[in-house]
């Protein structure tokens, strides 16, 4: 009875990730179809983000202003007219890409585009998740636009002080996992890196205040208000206190979470920060998420932190029960008084 006991939890785990691996393909697909409609006319699409980052940064080596650099793209469906996406990073994302502002910009999209799948693989061997994970959705949707987001989780995932202090420069956000983890050694660098540039770089600090107001106005209207909870006060009030309960009992994955649940203006690719959880339940209600007015991704992140705070509820009482019932035993079978 034994062996068939192993045998059937062998074969239920390979049935389960083979049914996981085919859920994430198709929703994988579904997440980039669109890219690949109406063929050619949607391929500048691919990678183009990682090229809107480096045109920020040579239009401030240029002395431009980096928040007027933009990238375009044909509209969906095609009509002729090209959509134009602005660059919204911080300072230290601009500084974060001017060391390969001397490599010509098809080379670079290129290098970074395969940057961007080394990183992926990185954090899915780093997590020891199979290969396959790479379909997830988030991580797909990141890998084809080459978002800095893909290589900034691999950097939150490295050994290295260093290279986790280079994360925040990629994106802002990259701060909230690296305290829930406690990197202070990494945080302090980054402070420092941080408070140096506002010093030899003020100019540039200084026109992204005057500009911040517009960068925020922009960014929340393209994205219309993001796929987190944070375009819904009623649900960020929810989501906000069922994190801020999970981080009672784990800090550590609250710091994940927070981000695609509650950063302002949020894309779906955020939602890759769930990965480190490796959750194959909350990673498949998340790879639905593709449409933003479902709230999918919010919702499933306060799913997964009652289900975490009701268990640990449960195992307590469960414990409690057990030392109650060993004391009555002990109190039983004690001698009697002479």
């Amino acid at each position: 009875m034994a062996q068939l006991a192993r045998l059937a939890r062998v074969h239920g785990r390979t049935v389960g990730s083979f049914a996981l691996a085919v859920w994430f393909a198709y929703w994988g697909w579904k997440s980039i179809a669109d890219t690949f409609t109406e063929w050619p006319n949607h391929l500048d699409t691919v990678g183009i983000d990682g090229r809107l980052y480096y045109r920020a940064a040579v239009t401030w080596l240029s002395g431009g202003n980096p928040w007027t650099a933009f990238t375009t793209t044909n509209t969906w469906p095609v009509t002729g007219q090209y959509i134009h996406f602005f660059f919204t990073g911080p300072p230290p994302t601009v500084l974060a890409f001017v060391p390969f502002a001397w490599i010509p910009e098809t080379l670079f999209v290129v290098g970074w585009f395969a940057l961007t799948i080394a990183a992926a693989v990185y954090v899915l061997r780093r997590l020891h998740l199979p290969i396959w994970w790479l379909m997830f959705p988030p991580l797909v949707e990141g890998i084809l636009v080459a978002n800095p987001h893909v290589v900034c989780l691999a950097l939150l995932l490295s050994s290295s002080t260093w290279l986790r202090a280079l994360a925040a420069p990629l994106k802002a956000y990259a701060v909230i996992p690296m305290v829930g983890d406690r990197q202070w050694r990494a945080l302090g660098l980054l402070a420092l890196g941080v408070g140096l540039s506002v010093v030899v770089f003020w100019p540039l600090w200084t026109q992204y205040r005057a500009d911040y107001a517009h960068i925020s106005d922009w960014l929340a209207g393209a994205t219309y208000g993001g796929w987190s909870a944070a375009r819904d006060p009623r649900l960020f009030a929810i989501t906000a206190g069922a994190l801020g309960t999970l981080a009672l009992i784990d800090f550590w994955a609250a710091g994940w979470l927070a981000v695609p649940a509650l950063w302002p203006a949020a894309q779906y690719f955020y939602a890759s920060f769930v990965l480190p959880l490796r959750s194959p339940l909350l990673a498949a209600v998340v790879a639905t998420g593709l449409n933003r007015a479902d709230a999918v991704v919010p919702w499933a992140i306060v799913a997964y932190a009652v289900a975490r705070v009701g268990a640990w509820l449960w195992h307590r009482r469960d414990a409690g029960t057990r030392r109650d019932l060993a004391g009555a035993s002990g109190a039983s079978g004690a001698a009697p008084a002479v």
